[in-house]
């Protein structure tokens, strides 16, 4: 058994559904080759910051660039662009798959890049040298993402509004387990203060502030230093300030419309609220596929929505719900079970604790047969569903297992009485994705479609 550490990898990729095939492909070239893709594990709120700070803590940099004809200027993402820009800064070994189409500019270095059909991927034979080359470089770097949780520099000028903003920043940063510190600028030595900003995790600096130095930063952007950018303003509409190229860009800024990649504020608690839900943001354990099922999971929920099944079954056709279970488990879906996914800590009150979970449900699945009707249980679980389905919380998507009539259920159902159990678990996980695939989703990395 090969107990070697996997590669932390930044994995940099469209979120599209019609794109999910490619980047399976990709996925199982680098899981072979000891690699784990690292992605975002939840949606949130956009933070470059963290963006930075994952990159930082990567030991390299892997894009797969699928094609946008609809794209303008881009022809693809943006925000892989983006991503790579990051890469480049923080100067990490990288590989970038483009397919066909996509401008070469963009992905200038031609050492690094590959072009690829994604009619022909199964043809290719090609990209094991890249990346065994790129094994080589990065294999060295596998404990990169081994960090505790260091120090955080305030470079923050001297003005009332920080004045009355800086104990509850240091709250919050020390809340969340940082070392605070201010940014020293009373320097003798020039390498004094690169040796300084290279300690700290990120640097919360007021970008368009007139009192700080004009290169201070520069330095951090040219350093690859992790930035929370922050802006004071006194005008409700920001005239009083201006943003400088360098920190937003035209790249960052068609990437992450309409989001805002810098925290504007002028009430002192509002941006304590806000630097929380950063922090908050950073806690979250990086999601690091360790095993092909994960990434595998990982990349089949692309491009679909968040949501909860409940998946209501009697107990002589707990086997099939197992199977269910088990490919729901798979493909990265949110479900409850009873038996199989019980999320309901022991010695609550049932009955309450269950219509909570339906509650916080967005598709009720009844697996209907004669077992079913025969369950009170089943039929407390439907009673609710449609309740809540009366009311526009709730879609009821029924399967029949067989030809029981106990009770007409109203909703559009399917038939899959005369299937294997394989077919029966395809159709089902396969008419949630569907389902969850056909309302709107964002990209899990920012918020912003990538």
């Amino acid at each position: 058994m090969n107990t070697a550490r996997r590669i932390p990898t930044y994995f940099s990729h469209s979120y599209r559904r019609e794109d999910r095939d490619v980047n399976e492909f990709f996925w199982r070239t680098f899981d072979a080759h000891r690699f784990g893709f690292t992605v975002d594990p939840q949606s949130g709120p956009l933070s470059t910051c963290h963006l930075e700070m994952v990159m930082r803590r990567s030991a390299c940099f892997v894009a797969v660039v699928t094609l946008r004809r609809q794209q303008h200027t881009y022809k693809c993402s943006p925000f892989i662009v983006y991503e790579y820009g990051l890469a480049v800064r923080a100067r990490k070994p990288r590989l970038v798959f483009a397919e066909k189409g996509v401008p070469a500019h963009l992905f200038p270095d031609a050492t690094e890049r590959f072009v690829f059909d994604r009619d022909d991927l199964d043809t290719y034979d090609g990209f094991e040298g890249p990346v065994r080359r790129l094994l080589l470089q990065a294999q060295g770097y596998s404990a990169a993402g081994d960090q505790l949780i260091g120090e955080v520099g305030l470079a923050l000028p001297d003005s009332p509004a920080y004045r009355r903003a800086m104990p509850l920043l240091t709250q919050a940063l020390q809340r969340f387990g940082y070392a605070v510190s201010k940014v020293d600028l009373d320097f003798r030595d020039p390498g004094g203060i690169a040796f300084q900003l290279d300690r700290f995790d990120f640097v919360m600096i007021d970008v368009a502030a007139r009192r700080l130095p004009k290169w201070l930063y520069p330095l951090l952007f040219g350093r690859f230093i992790p930035t929370l950018n922050l802006v004071h303003h006194e005008a409700a509409d920001r005239s009083d300030r201006r943003v400088p190229e360098m920190v937003v860009g035209e790249v960052l800024r068609d990437a992450t419309q309409p989001y805002d990649p810098v925290l504007w504020w002028r009430d002192p608690g509002q941006l304590a609220t806000e630097l929380e839900r950063q922090l908050a943001r950073f806690d979250l354990p990086r999601n690091q596929f360790r095993t092909m099922d994960e990434g595998i999971g990982y990349i089949r929920s692309t491009g679909r929505a968040h949501g909860r099944i409940f998946l209501s079954t009697a107990g002589p056709d707990n086997a099939l719900s197992r199977e269910v279970g088990r490919v729901l488990k798979l493909h990265n879906f949110d479900f409850f079970h009873y038996v199989y996914n019980n999320t309901i800590p022991k010695g609550s009150n049932w009955q309450l604790r269950l219509e909570e979970q339906l509650t916080a449900s967005q598709v009720f699945v009844p697996l209907v047969s004669e077992a079913y009707w025969r369950s009170d249980w089943c039929r407390r679980e439907l009673v609710t569903a449609r309740k809540l389905s009366d009311e526009g919380r709730l879609t009821i998507i029924p399967y029949f297992l067989d030809g029981s009539s106990g009770e007409t259920i109203p909703e559009q159902g399917t038939d899959i009485a005369d299937l294997t159990e394989a077919e029966r678990v395809g159709r089902i996980v396969g008419d949630m994705d569907t389902h969850f695939t056909d309302r709107p989703a964002q990209d899990p990395v920012s918020g912003a479609e990538a």
